[in-house]
């Protein structure tokens, strides 16, 4: 049972989804999740006014700097709003799923809003990611090389025949495909050239004539005037293609050092199911070695943080409230750090982001809202900073301190019997020590009748989420 919870947490966001997955069990909740209709997101009211088409972006070269600034700030809150109501999604979805692979290749086809500056784009590359979540990775990775998005963030709108950018073509081979070491830097040359003049139009990217080159290229040994859908089929031939995405999935499901024989394994199954997605996610909910896995991964900052709000019975927080958080834990919905993405593991657990985490703890178990927790660098507001709370929040009321009261079986009638309940919800290993320490905070002449029981019982949940054994999962 607490073998399942555990692993149930890896396949959602919260412990309220852990809950429902443990409940109706991961088969069946991995059958409905991957027969469900495609849960495209209604757009947000706030990209009514938003700038949308090829014609629109031109546009705005002839404004003023007055109107280009206002313009900027506007986008900049568009994407911070819509990052928090795709976290609302996350959290709040019976089957995250779809919500969890969208995330997946959110960080694999990386843009960010801090250089695209077009929200509505990001919206539309967010969209493109949720409506292939199961999908093929081979088709998913053509529509990318034509999404507005991505041909902004590598730069790609630079890249002409007559004076080629390489940025798109190299990410394509190292981070989208095939991995360093796997292609040459011939490939990436005559990848730019099958790529030059594929630009912006209203809906995806378009070839121009008069940029684009059409001459023959050399790419993987074969010859031909290639163009973008012709490189991914010729690179999804290659004999390594579909491992280094295998890897990220099991790195992101499993374990943050997933074995070799385990890769080998599932590359092979991706390769014979034509790069599907749904294949491997059924493999996955069956294979024991995802079933005993627990323990192996760091709980990244999202995660920490829902199941924190969750268990405290808190509401999510506004998105002025959550920018700095997710901002100093470096996982910043719709901007990554850089084309990478996040690296995941060990690098959410730097000394001074684990410090974070027991100060969020503690100022959300006192009562208190994130407003009132100190981070480290100060954020500088914009005069319209308070904005975000209308733009991602706008039909609901502001957000008053939360009294938190931690979920907690009130049947039962001694301490130990309440540490364990608590403790193997929140943590997957109990050692002798902290053990110890919780039978400190919560003794053996404990009443759960008490009037400050509550306060009691929450005053271990806060001791333990602070623990680094809460920060495992």
């Amino acid at each position: 049972m607490k073998q399942e919870f555990f692993i149930s947490q890896r396949l959602g966001f919260s412990n309220a989804q852990a809950d429902l997955i443990r409940q109706i069990g991961i088969e069946t909740f991995m059958k409905r999740s991957l027969n469900a209709p495609n849960a495209v997101l209604e757009t947000p009211k706030f990209f009514d006014d938003a700038p949308r088409t090829r014609d629109e972006y031109r546009g705005l070269k002839q404004k003023s700097d007055e109107e280009k600034k206002k313009l900027v700030a506007s986008e900049v809150l568009r994407n911070i709003g819509f990052s928090h109501v795709w976290l609302s999604k996350m959290t709040t979805d019976e089957l995250p799923l779809r919500e969890k692979m969208t995330l997946f290749w959110h960080n694999h086809f990386v843009s960010g809003y801090q250089k695209v500056r077009v929200s509505w784009a990001m919206f539309q590359q967010n969209q493109l990611l949720r409506e292939h979540a199961f999908g093929n990775y081979r088709e998913l990775t053509r529509r990318i090389l034509y999404n507005n998005a991505m041909l902004i963030y590598l730069d790609n709108t630079q890249n002409k025949a007559k004076t080629p950018n390489e940025n798109l073509s190299r990410e394509l081979l190292e981070l989208f495909t095939l991995g360093v070491g796997n292609y040459s830097e011939s490939d990436i040359k005559e990848g730019a050239r099958a790529l030059a003049g594929l630009s912006l139009d209203d809906n995806g990217g378009k070839y121009y004539r008069f940029w684009e080159d059409n001459s023959d290229k050399t790419y993987f040994g074969k010859t031909g005037n290639w163009k973008a859908d012709d490189l991914v089929n010729i690179i999804f031939k290659q004999p390594k293609a579909g491992r280094r995405l295998m890897e990220k999935f099991l790195k992101y499901f499993v374990s943050d050092n997933p074995s070799v024989q385990m890769l080998d394994d599932y590359t092979s199954a991706f390769q014979k199911a034509d790069f599907e997605m749904k294949p491997m996610l059924e493999k996955l909910s069956r294979d024991e070695r995802f079933i005993k896995s627990q323990g192996l991964k760091i709980k990244d900052p999202l995660s920490f943080l829902t199941t924190t709000l969750y268990e405290f019975q808190l509401e999510l927080p506004p998105a002025r409230q959550l920018v700095p958080y997710f901002k100093e834990q470096s996982m910043v919905l719709l901007n990554p750090p850089n084309v990478k993405g996040w690296d995941g593991g060990q690098m959410w657990l730097s000394s001074q982001r684990l410090l974070q985490r027991v100060g969020v703890v503690s100022t959300l178990a006192s009562g208190k809202s994130l407003d009132n927790f100190k981070f480290k660098k100060k954020q500088e507001r914009a005069a319209d900073d308070m904005q975000m709370d209308d733009i991602s929040m706008r039909n609901q009321t502001q957000m008053a301190e939360q009294k938190p009261v931690f979920r907690w079986d009130k049947t039962l009638d001694s301490n130990k019997k309440i540490i364990e309940s608590v403790a193997s919800r929140l943590v997957f290993t109990v050692s002798a020590d902290m053990q110890t320490d919780m039978e400190r905070l919560l003794k053996y002449d404990f009443k759960p009748t008490e009037p400050t029981a509550q306060d009691a019982v929450t005053r271990l949940a806060e001791y333990i989420m602070k623990s680094p054994e809460f920060q495992i999962c």
